[in-house]
């Protein structure tokens, strides 16, 4: 199925439409700073223009790891390359990448972390794979929108959003 410009309305289609699923990838964030400086986070994604990026977060001494994964969050966000894609958070001590859109999964996509200039960290260079991203059918379609199956006769509505759709038989 294709992608759409935000189009709304009712759309007839063959079969039962395919809900989107937004990846998710994280790593627990393991050590307290001990000393200031900035920490390195390496992202790593096969959309991401320039992977892998390398970013400098600033932390200072007694940084624990809760702080330090919110402070990664904050910083990696204001990147232009990884938050055309992503949108960084924090959860305790995870730092969190969540795909803006549904789309297939990247198998590529990783968060590395290391010290640079700062002591502390016990560098990590692998992160989790939370969630597997899928790609909805008709994504771009806006909530609220209405796909008709033909074949099966049900009518489903996107109740998700038009970034990551989610069907549901009315």
């Amino acid at each position: 199925m294709g992608f759409y410009s935000n189009p709304s309305g009712t759309f007839a289609i063959a079969a039962a439409p395919t809900s989107g699923v937004a990846q998710v990838e994280s790593t627990p964030i393991v050590g307290t700073i001990s000393g200031d400086g900035n920490a390195t986070f390496t992202i790593t994604g096969a959309g991401i223009t320039g992977s892998p990026v390398a970013i400098s977060v600033p932390v200072l001494n007694g940084d624990t790891p809760t702080v330090t994964a919110a402070k990664a969050a904050v910083v990696v966000n204001a990147n232009a390359a990884v938050s055309a894609l992503y949108v960084a958070s924090s959860n305790a001590a995870s730092f969190i990448l969540t795909a803006i859109k549904c789309a297939a999964n990247d198998a590529t996509l990783n968060i590395a972390y290391t010290n640079g200039t700062c002591t502390g960290l016990t560098p990590d260079a692998t992160s989790d794979d939370a969630v597997a991203g899928v790609l909805g059918d008709f994504r771009g379609l806006d909530a609220g929108s209405f796909l008709i199956d033909t074949t099966n006769k049900k009518v489903y509505k996107n109740t998700g959003t038009a970034n990551v759709p989610t069907y549901t038989v009315q």
